[in-house]
């Protein structure tokens, strides 16, 4: 077999059933196994540039939680992936990204479409490594995806030099990588979690994406310690945010009432996180009360995550335990049944619910009827509410994206998908083609601000290729909105790079044969909103949106319990008037 096919062979063998490419001279040999003629198994999605495939690839690995695969060419296709690869890093997403390389002698000539592949992804890779004979070509396919798997999640790139996958292996290939056996857990730090959790008054479970194949014993946890949670926005879902014990999501743009919680708490549960600083506010005002009772000995803070270089990187915890969050909650449930609360919780659940009563998330309608970025989301999931655990959003990078945490209600794990850490705009068009790709029984919905959907619009073409039926919203306020907001605020309204000049979507839509509709008040929604739930096929609406603040919020230098809240800043007020009135604590 040649290195492109023995390539292809490993793929099916690590179970691979869809592979997003671009093609280029430089991936030919591999390229050529997925045509038809070779009757390949797996599925290959060409989409519109190489960015959008490594996006789409991410959003096949968070909608399925396997390893999404990507494919491109030498040079510039693997230089248009560099934001894929550094966006599934921070956000701790499989990826394996396979690039073509010019032949092994070409290398460090400056021949034509050569970059030093492995020398640029290494920073925002697990693994990065360049193959350089046919005959270790299976066992590096194998040990890329126990890496890309194994601790935390992330991305690995293999590059691959075209004479390596012209070459046809005429011996043996190396034996596969041995897998390593599973981490033991720590049985005495559990114990010592548990002991914690009954001495605790108001412990409170803050919860990352680490704990996403962890929800049954995450509820369990829960329900059997009556503890509230409260996750960050990859986790949405991770507790069902109908239980009564849900603050839903904390952090900058999250549940004021979840933030407040954080800084009452004596006790914060990290599971699977990892103390993020749009989920902290600034450090020296972060949970006062649970720093002073790790002083007291009677609570603090635990970190449960799978890579041990995460504890103290951030917060220095009180009990630091190592593990995967599923075996390590399975173990703790029977042991916390040794530890009877010390202290009732009903004063603090009823705590938690006044909160969530006081400081729930809400916005002003315009009074004239027109339309705002959040009635036309609370207006999707009013229409899709009766298949909510079906259903998969994908976004963008903008107000969109947080007001879509805000006013939907998530129920199952990995039903949000979006870019956090490097907060990528244009991520969210690809990555919806990826989910769809990834759950074709699922209802796929990209809410997206109209300066993310512009910079891969022209993805729009692999939508109309495989006829995915994606409902595509766009939040349309002719502004890079997030920014503007923060120019009036803490530039003095130096209003500057914030104003866009957008295409008719409607029409843009239409050129691609997708069924498209545009929304201008609260008028048209009963109609739009029809078409866009009952849509057999792609959907696009443009939402025409008054531009608002997201709120709360949590400005730089702040703490958690320091929230610009509704009511408290007019951004369409005169300069004189857009200084923000601070909110100070909740009354305890």
């Amino acid at each position: 077999m040649s290195g492109g096919k023995l390539i292809h062979e490993a793929l099916v063998e690590c179970g691979v059933d869809t592979v997003f490419g671009y093609s280029g001279g430089a991936n030919l040999p591999i390229l050529d196994q997925f045509s038809r003629q070779n009757k390949s198994p797996i599925r290959f999605v060409m989409n519109r540039s190489e960015q959008c495939c490594g996006h789409a690839a991410e959003g096949y690995a968070r909608a399925s939680g396997r390893p999404g695969v990507v494919l491109t060419t030498s040079g510039p296709g693997l230089t248009n992936i560099i934001t894929p690869l550094q966006d599934a890093r921070g956000d701790s997403t499989p990826l394996i990204a396979l690039s073509g390389q010019v032949p092994t002698a070409a290398v460090g000539t400056d021949a034509f479409q050569e970059c030093l592949a492995v020398d640029l992804t290494r920073p925002c890779t697990k693994w990065s490594y360049q193959v350089r004979s046919v005959e270790e070509v299976r066992s590096v396919v194998h040990e890329a995806f126990r890496v890309a798997t194994s601790g935390k999640p992330g991305p690995v790139h293999l590059d691959l030099p075209k004479d390596v996958m012209t070459a046809v292996l005429r011996g043996a290939g190396l034996p596969l990588p041995l897998q390593p056996p599973p981490a033991p857990i720590d049985h005495a730090a559990l114990h010592r979690v548990a002991e914690l959790l009954a001495i605790a008054k108001k412990p409170i479970f803050y919860v990352g994406q680490g704990a996403n194949g962890a929800h049954l014993e995450l509820r369990a946890l829960a329900e059997a310690c009556n503890v509230p949670v409260t996750t960050t926005v990859h986790a949405m879902g991770t507790f069902d945010e109908h239980h009564p014990n849900s603050l839903h999501m904390l952090g900058m743009h999250g549940a004021a009432y979840a933030n407040f919680a954080i800084q009452e708490s004596d006790l914060i549960v990290a599971i699977g996180s990892r103390f993020d600083d749009r989920t902290t506010g600034v450090l020296s005002k972060y949970a006062p009360e649970a720093k002073k009772a790790h002083t007291e000995g009677r609570g603090g803070l635990i970190h449960f995550d799978i890579e041990p270089s995460q504890f103290g990187r951030v917060i220095n915890p009180t009990v630091a335990v190592s593990g995967d969050c599923k075996m390590s909650l399975a173990a703790l449930l029977p042991i916390v049944a040794q530890y009877p609360p010390k202290h009732p919780r009903e004063a603090w659940l009823k705590r938690a619910h006044e909160l969530k009563a006081e400081f729930p998330f809400q916005y002003s309608p315009p009074s004239d009827k027109r339309l705002k970025t959040q009635s036309a989301i609370e207006a999707i999931y009013n229409g899709l509410k009766h298949r909510e655990k079906d259903v998969v959003v994908a976004t963008g990078v903008g107000n969109h994206q947080m007001m879509s945490c805000q006013f939907f209600r998530w129920t199952v794990p990995r039903q949000f998908i979006t870019s956090g850490s490097l907060g990528t705009m244009g991520f969210g068009l690809p990555a919806a083609i990826g989910a769809q790709v990834a759950c074709p029984d699922k209802i796929v919905v990209l809410i997206d601000g109209d300066g993310s959907f512009n910079m891969t619009l022209n993805d729009l073409g692999t939508i109309k290729e495989h006829q995915l039926p994606i409902k595509i919203a766009i939040m349309n306020d002719h502004r890079q909105q997030m920014v503007h907001v923060w120019q009036k605020l803490f530039f003095d309204s130096r209003l500057m790079a914030t104003d866009n000049v957008n295409p008719d979507y409607v029409a843009l839509a239409q050129a691609y044969g997708i069924e498209s509709y545009c929304a201008k008040t609260t008028d048209d929604l009963p109609f739009v909103i029809d078409k866009f739930v009952n849509a057999k096929g792609p959907v696009l609406i443009d939402f025409r949106c008054v531009p608002d603040i997201c709120l709360p919020m949590v400005a730089p230098g702040k703490g958690l319990d320091e929230m610009f809240m509704p009511g408290s800043i007019d951004i369409n007020a005169g300069a004189e008037k857009q200084q923000p009135k601070m909110e100070g604590l909740a009354p305890s």
